[in-house]
């Protein structure tokens, strides 16, 4: 059976097998898509099959969907290609996302006088240029450098001071909030900020049937912070940041999950142990976490627990 075939309830039913083509790699403000759609012959409703940014691409799309003709014509008729102006919709964010487009080398910087080493820490675009260089004063970077987007305007987290969290300006070089260090504080091992790509395919295009606000998001105004306070277990928890206001000069961070013992894996990207979802409203994450149990009866051990 297709998708989409049958007695399927609701006023626009589709599917989105592959994300669109025509996009190029760099936003141009594209003003139009172009849609497939058909109308149900058992009830009326119409059927939207996807979006394309070309019309040659929509018609690739409609002989594809029309190459079965007795189902087409059996349960479908007023195949069609609707053409949609966009103007002044969301755009979708280009890609390479900031984390494709900016990475780090790291030198490290003897103290000399018997105390651990600090960092000099080079931030470098796609072609290797060096765009800022900024300090660490602890010997290892962990994942204290994640680069991401508000808006056209690139940022990046970082910890300078191994105590506290901060945001660069990639563009400039310059930190523009940052927390106060705290020898006593949370201490960053590594940073997330969900990126529009991490969440979203491209297959669903503004403008189109199945497109709804919800897919605007996220836009680079929260993220994550795992580490731990100094001095306490080697497990990291993991912590909210409010980056509304960064651009403002201020960031904020709380507890909001309590205590999160996060399985993260130096080896995988953190989407795939921090995973947020955007639905009818709600804003949800999804952690990867950490729990031990005895083999032999089954019960959850506590922090302490031998």
């Amino acid at each position: 059976m297709i998708p989409g075939s049958a007695e399927h309830g609701g006023d626009l039913i589709g599917t989105h097998t592959n994300a669109p083509q025509g996009k190029p790699q760099e936003n141009t403000h594209l003003s139009k898509i172009y849609e497939v759609r058909s109308v149900a012959r058992s009830n009326g409703k119409i059927h939207a099959w996807g979006a394309r940014y070309s019309r040659a691409e929509a018609e690739a799309l409609l002989a594809k969907q029309t190459e079965n003709r007795e189902w087409a014509d059996e349960y479908h008729e007023q195949w069609s290609i609707e053409e949609i102006d966009t103007t002044g919709l969301f755009e979708i964010p280009p890609r390479p996302s900031p984390r494709e487009r900016f990475s780090t080398k790291v030198t490290e910087v003897p103290s000399g006088n018997g105390t651990w080493a600090s960092l000099r820490v080079d931030v470098v675009d796609e072609t290797g240029r060096i765009v800022a260089t900024y300090p660490r004063n602890y010997p290892n970077l962990y994942r204290t450098f994640e680069p991401f987007r508000q808006g056209d305007r690139m940022l990046a987290l970082i910890s300078t001071d191994y105590t506290a969290t901060a945001v660069m300006d990639l563009s400039t070089g310059e930190v523009i909030a940052a927390e106060e260090p705290n020898s006593f504080g949370f201490c960053p091992a590594g940073f997330y900020v969900p990126d529009w790509w991490d969440i979203h395919d491209g297959s669903i295009l503004p403008g189109s049937e199945h497109w709804r606000s919800e897919l605007e998001l996220p836009k680079g105004d929260f993220g994550f912070v795992w580490g731990c306070i100094w001095g306490d277990d080697t497990s990291w928890k993991v912590q909210y940041l409010d980056l509304t206001r960064v651009q403002s000069g201020t960031i904020l961070r709380d507890e909001r999950f309590g205590y999160v013992e996060l399985a993260s894996h130096p080896d995988l990207p953190a989407k795939d142990f921090i995973r947020c979802s955007f639905y009818a409203g709600k804003c949800k994450v999804t952690f990867s976490v950490v729990a031990r149990f005895d083999l032999n009866t089954g019960e959850k051990l506590q922090d302490g627990d031998e």
